[in-house]
């Protein structure tokens, strides 16, 4: 293929007061999609595809002005970058989120107090596409997460395009559509046939418009509408509504770090016990979510130290 000669449009992103830019990239970073997302010298890149003509990449970083990150899109030639694209990564970094109340009310809980006020800048990371989160959040099921990276990448290399010449090097591939995957056999990658069961099933499902991946929905309705196909559980599907379809009071209940930040005298919570003691921080336990893992990985530090 010839090179391409990419168009750069350059916006810079405001943002409300309290947000940590190293904090969100640490959290993503372990998480990228090798080929198609990289995190290189403090910013976040990534390939994309919205429709036949608007092919590209985008790269975010921090901006020397404070309020801003500085969004950098490049599309092959011949094209203008759609708004869809600025909307969609204020939604990754959650922009747009007005964290006051939503610390006034956490902070009422003497557990996540100090977490807050040790991580005041958190803010709850979303995703570019929603099918794609949820076929990784699917990879990533019973795994570690650098097994479900490797997992993911090898999908996006297997089922999608190859990037033209002209993208960086760390950019090699775009991750693949619902059609995409249906066309292509999953096996031999490493990937359990279970797990290919219910990626295909997922797949069929968005493109037959079965299961939709829209927070209008509610998120009663779509934890129910996903977990209706095989081998995806409650974990998963809140784990999606909190992160792809920034549904605020998703709560993945049975999270293992939810349940040890919860622990007492040695006592592991169940999960009944965690959605009791989590009622007091709707409608935002999608938030109480990341300041409960901060906590796990305190707790994790200091048993190893």
């Amino acid at each position: 293929m010839s090179p391409i000669t990419p168009a750069s449009t350059v916006i810079n992103l405001s943002y409300g007061p309290g947000f940590d830019w190293p904090s969100m990239l640490s959290f993503i970073a372990p998480r990228v999609i090798p080929g198609v997302e990289s995190i290189l010298d403090n910013h976040y890149q990534r390939t994309f595809r919205l429709d036949d003509n608007h092919w590209g990449w985008f790269k975010v970083t921090d901006c020397s002005q404070p309020g801003f990150l500085q969004l950098s899109i490049f599309l092959e030639e011949g094209n203008h970058p759609p708004k869809q694209i600025e909307q969609r990564v204020r939604s990754i970094f959650d922009l747009d989120t007005d964290m006051v109340p939503i610390l006034r009310k956490l902070r009422k809980d003497p557990l996540l107090s100090p977490a807050i006020e040790a991580n005041p800048g958190l803010r709850l990371p979303g995703s570019w596409d929603p099918f794609e989160f949820t076929v990784r959040a699917i990879l990533g099921q019973q795994i570690s997460v650098k097994a479900a990276t490797t997992l993911a990448g090898r999908v996006a290399t297997l089922c999608g395009p190859e990037c033209r010449t002209g993208y960086p090097q760390e950019l090699k591939s775009f991750f693949p559509t619902a059609e995409e995957i249906c066309n292509t056999d999953l096996s031999g990658i490493g990937i359990t046939s279970k797990r290919q069961t219910t990626i295909r099933a997922l797949a069929r499902n968005i493109i037959e418009k079965k299961v939709s991946l829209l927070p209008a929905q509610g998120l009663d309705d779509f934890v129910a509408s996903i977990s209706s196909l095989p081998g995806i559980g409650p974990w998963t599907a809140h784990y999606v509504a909190m992160r792809a379809l920034k549904i605020a009071d998703a709560f993945p209940d049975s999270d293992l770090g939810v349940r040890k930040a919860l622990t007492e005298n040695g006592k592991m919570p169940t999960p009944t016990q965690v959605v009791k003691r989590a009622e007091a921080w709707r409608p935002w336990r999608a938030y109480a979510t990341l300041f409960l893992w901060k906590l796990s990985e305190l707790t994790t530090e200091k048993n190893q130290a």
